[in-house]
């Protein structure tokens, strides 16, 4: 998972904490942001008063799912950021889209100076998510120098979190020399968690592709998994049969299990592997994978896939892996996919 704020024009904070630059993580890599260490306490709660503009909250009562959700998001943030959270329950509209929802809204101010030099605060807020298993959603993504904002998920339980700050003017290199205002060194965090279940339609499958799993009612069954990349498909022959089909990331909704839909759409034939259903030797969820690729039949050279299937395949195959550790085939035998694991070479 992927969490970072692309503005860099804070760099006159950094020097002051003694850092030499300010750097953006690369958007291609999607490292997952290293485990913080706990917030001092000097890192007093700051008040929220005056935040950053949002939509009304009509009070009322919420889903027992969400409620959930919001306490433990609340915990987040009073344990990653040590600041006092403000929460309000009722009817909104989201701050990612305008869209009209029930749930709770989260704000809380910080310090980007009592930060130091521990990351961002969205980042931060991400990890503690991810740590207890919560998903990212790649359809919540934006960056920009004002603010970021991700989506986490675990099933219909959807959290929005976001960040908001004045990201300064990066052609003024001259505030580089100064330390930043009071209005620069504030950042606002929101977090809105809803009921949310995850449509088919806006996941990023062309219809050309997923019209065949659709027909075959699979949407009801499974919902497009945006954790690991956008759009979550590969292209391939992956049966060899000449005619293109494609390896589309799903999850099943009743137990959150993930695996791979290997839709045939040429031919109107889907087959799912993992998300619930058995992969031999290696259980039935792919929830391990941070990757996935595609190793083209016949091709001896490859910079990102450096493993090769020991078995003949009927086509191309899909490569599935986690960063820096375990890699494994899913291949067409002829007969069925079949699965073979590597360990991932560094």
């Amino acid at each position: 998972m992927r969490f970072h704020r692309s503005a860099c024009w804070r760099q006159r904070l950094v020097l002051l904490l003694g850092l030499a630059a300010c750097k953006r993580q690369p958007e291609a890599g999607r490292e997952p942001v290293r485990t913080a260490a706990p917030v001092s306490a000097n890192q007093a709660p700051v008040s929220v008063d005056s935040g950053p503009e949002l939509s009304a909250v009509t009070p009322g009562a919420i889903a027992r799912d969400v409620s959930v959700g919001c306490d433990s998001a609340a915990q987040f943030v009073r344990r990653a950021l040590a600041l006092e959270v403000r929460r309000q329950e009722g009817v909104f509209d989201d701050s990612f889209r305008g869209t009209r929802r029930v749930g709770c809204r989260l704000t809380a101010r910080g310090s980007f100076t009592k930060l130091g030099n521990r990351g961002e605060p969205v980042d931060i807020v991400g990890q503690e998510f991810e740590s207890r298993h919560w998903a990212h959603d790649l359809r919540y993504d934006a960056d920009g120098p004002d603010g970021s904002d991700v989506g986490v998920r675990q099933r219909e339980s959807l959290c929005l979190v976001m960040g908001r700050w004045d990201g300064g003017d990066d052609s003024d290199t001259s505030s580089a020399a100064r330390p930043p205002t009071a209005e620069e060194d504030r950042f606002d965090v929101i977090i809105e968690c809803v009921h949310d279940m995850p449509s088919n339609a806006d996941a990023g499958v062309p219809d050309s592709i997923w019209k065949t799993a659709a027909s075959a009612g699979l949407d009801s069954l499974y919902a497009i998994a945006v954790r690991v990349q956008y759009p979550p498909y590969i292209d391939g022959d992956f049966d060899g049969d000449g005619l293109p089909d494609a390896a589309v990331l799903v999850e099943q909704r009743s137990t959150g299990k993930l695996g791979i839909a290997f839709v045939h759409y040429r031919v109107g034939r889907v087959v799912v592997v993992g998300a619930g259903n058995a992969i031999a030797g290696d259980g039935d969820d792919l929830s391990w994978i941070d990757e996935f690729d595609a190793l083209r039949k016949g091709v001896s050279f490859d910079n990102v896939i450096r493993d090769r299937p020991t078995s003949p395949t009927a086509g191309d195959a899909l490569w599935v892996a986690r960063r820096d550790s375990i890699s494994a085939f899913l291949f067409w035998n002829g007969r069925g996919y079949t699965w073979e694991a590597h360990t991932r070479r560094k």
